[in-house]
């Protein structure tokens, strides 16, 4: 399970913002000014789509963080890659790792043009042991999920969360709040025993 986080608006709060063309925008009685901003943008959880089709997700561009994700699975899957090949223990099934990815690069990361942002990893040893199991090369895994674009599902779920699919179709990507993950966290080990 991966997580990214983009630092603009990664604090999981939900501002509306209000232009002086809404604050203008004169109202029949009854309505509101969310009534109006809601004709403007359609909002489901997190995830919210603008009048002229732009999806968002926690105010980032679906098409970043798409591109964020793919950078960090390829920085997490690659330096897993250097690290022995243990027996999975049961704490290796709650590890978070947090990498932080600084636009300007780091020694561990690279350059990028989007914004700095934090990319969690949960239970890295875990999950090769299970792509080990399923016989899912490492190599295989990152060609089939950073060589090319996702395409990004338009139906959404009903908590916003974005689906993203790899064009080869053999893996999912789903954006999850941070309770869910930390529920997936806790279902994780029952998969292993």
């Amino acid at each position: 399970m991966i997580a990214a986080a983009q630092n603009a608006g990664a604090d999981g709060g939900i501002k509306t913002p209000t232009t002086a063309s809404q604050a203008q925008t004169p109202r029949t009685p009854g309505t509101s000014r969310t009534d109006t901003f809601r004709d403007k943008e359609r909002k489901i959880g997190h995830r919210r789509v603008d009048e002229g089709g732009v999806v968002t997700y926690k105010k980032i561009g679906t098409s970043q963080l798409m591109q964020s994700i793919q950078l960090g699975i390829q920085q997490a899957v690659g330096s897993l890659a250097s690290k022995p090949e243990l027996d999975v223990l049961i704490q290796d099934f709650y590890v978070v790792e947090t990498i932080f990815f600084p636009s300007v690069g780091s020694q561990l990361t690279p350059a990028h043009q989007f914004s700095e942002f934090r990319f969690k990893v949960y239970a890295p040893i875990a999950f090769r042991h299970f792509r080990d199991l399923f016989r899912i090369q490492p190599e295989d895994y990152l060609v089939s999920l950073c060589s090319e674009p996702l395409r990004e599902l338009s139906n959404p779920g009903a908590s916003g969360s974005i689906f993203y699919l790899t064009n080869d179709d053999e893996f999912i990507i789903k954006t999850v709040q941070h309770k869910e993950a930390e529920f997936l966290q806790k279902l994780l080990p029952g998969y292993y025993m």
